[in-house]
C-alpha cells in the first residue's frame, strides 16, 4: 500500500471535489463549525433527543443512556465504565457521555472495540507503522498512565489510547495514541502543574528533571527546541511522546510509537501542527532523525480504512459507516466563502 503525506490526502480530496483552489481555503474555523453542526443533526435526526442548555449537549438521562457511542458495542462500553478505574488509568471527564462534540468518547467508539480482533488490530498498525513489527497485540487501555507517576514524567500525562505489543522479538513495545476532534492549541495555565514543568518562577523556558531527562535522553528531539516544545502548538503532542520516551529509558518497554489522529480536514493538525512537529510536507520539524520514526500523524480517513481492510469483526460495515457518518464530512463544507 502507498503511504501517502497528509498533502497528497487533502490535494487528492480536492481533485475529488472538483475543487481548483488551495488548502489555505480549509479553514480550522470552517471545520470546527461544521462539525458542531454535524453532531447537532447527529442528536435530532439520529439519537431522536432534545438536548441541555447547548444543541450539542445530551440531557443527563439520556448521557445515562450512552447514546454517544455505537449501539453495536454500547452496552460492552457501558459495563467496562462501571468497573472499578485501574491505579494506572484517569476517570473519565463529567463531559464525556454529555458533549457530543468533545473528544474524550472517540477512544472508545474507534478502539475499545478492537479487543475483539486483535489479529486485525495487529495488522492494522503494522500497516500504520510500516512493518510488520508486532507479533501480538496484548491489551487495549483507554486512557492510560503509567505508575509511579514519579517514575516517568511525575505528572498525570495520560494516552487516550495505549497499546501494548510484543514485537517479532518477543520484545515489550506500546503505541500511545492521542485522539482529536475539534480541538487545537492548549493554552498553558499559570501556576498548573503543567506549567511547573516547562517554566521557571520568571516565566522562562525550563524543563523539570523528568521532562528534559525524557526529552534529552530519548535523542528524539533536536538541540535547541526547548521553546517550541512547550508552545501550545506542541506542547500536548510533545508530552505524551516522552512519556512513551520515559517508559522506553526505563525498561519497560523496548519500542514505542506516538501516533496523533485527527480528522483529515482539522487542518491545525494535518496542515500545521504535525507537519511542523514531526517535519514533512516541506516543513524542518523539531525531531531527530530517530525520533521521526516515533512519531505518526494519522487521521481518522485512513485509519477508517484500514479497518475495513483488516478487521473481521461481526458488525463491521455498521461499526465504520457509523465512524464515517458520525465524525466526517467533505471538504466542500470546509471553504471559507
Amino acid at each position: 500500500m502507498k503511504k501517502y503525506t497528509l498533502n497528497d490526502m487533502i490535494n487528492q480530496m480536492m481533485v475529488n471535489n472538483n475543487l481548483g483552489i488551495g488548502t489555505d481555503k480549509i479553514t480550522y474555523s470552517r471545520f470546527k463549525q461544521t462539525a458542531k453542526k454535524l453532531q447537532i443533526w447527529w442528536r435530532k435526526n439520529i439519537l431522536n433527543v432534545d438536548y441541555y442548555k447547548y444543541e450539542n449537549v445530551l440531557r443527563l438521562e439520556d448521557a445515562k443512556k450512552g447514546l454517544v457511542f455505537f449501539e453495536g458495542f454500547r452496552n460492552d462500553i457501558l459495563n467496562h465504565l462501571q468497573q472499578p478505574i485501574p491505579k494506572t488509568s484517569s476517570a473519565p471527564s463529567g463531559q464525556m457521555l454529555t458533549n457530543l462534540l468533545r473528544s474524550e468518547h472517540i477512544p472508545y467508539n474507534i478502539f475499545f472495540p478492537m479487543q475483539y480482533d486483535k489479529e486485525g488490530c495487529k495488522l492494522i498498525f503494522n500497516d500504520i507503522i510500516g512493518n510488520d513489527e508486532i507479533e501480538n497485540i496484548c491489551d487495549i487501555q483507554i486512557e492510560y498512565h503509567p505508575e509511579p507517576i514519579c517514575d516517568y514524567l511525575n505528572d498525570h500525562t495520560a494516552f487516550d489510547v495505549y497499546i501494548s505489543y510484543t514485537n517479532n522479538k518477543l520484545e515489550s513495545c506500546a503505541i500511545g495514541i492521542e485522539v482529536k476532534y475539534t480541538e487545537k492549541d492548549y493554552p498553558l495555565k499559570e501556576k498548573s502543574t503543567e506549567y511547573k514543568h516547562v517554566k521557571d518562577s520568571f516565566g522562562r523556558t525550563y524543563l523539570s528533571k523528568e521532562y528534559a531527562k525524557a526529552t534529552e535522553e530519548s535523542g528524539w528531539f533536536k538541540d535547541s527546541v526547548d521553546d517550541q516544545l512547550i508552545s501550545n502548538k506542541f506542547r500536548q503532542i510533545w508530552r505524551n511522546h516522552i512519556l512513551g520516551a520515559s517508559m522506553v529509558l526505563k525498561g519497560e518497554i523496548k519500542n514505542f510509537y506516538s501516533i496523533t489522529l485527527f480528522p483529515l480536514l482539522n487542518v491545525h493538525f494535518s496542515a500545521d501542527a504535525m507537519p511542523n512537529y514531526k517535519g514533512t510536507m516541506g516543513h524542518d520539524g523539531l525531531l531527530s532523525e530517530k525520533g521521526f520514526a516515533t512519531c505518526i500523524p494519522l487521521t481518522y480517513e485512513h485509519l477508517f480504512d484500514l479497518m475495513d481492510k483488516y478487521l473481521t469483526i461481526e458488525n463491521k460495515k455498521e461499526w465504520t459507516k457509523y465512524l464515517r457518518d458520525r465524525y466526517l464530512f467533505t471538504v466542500l463544507d470546509c471553504i471559507e466563502k
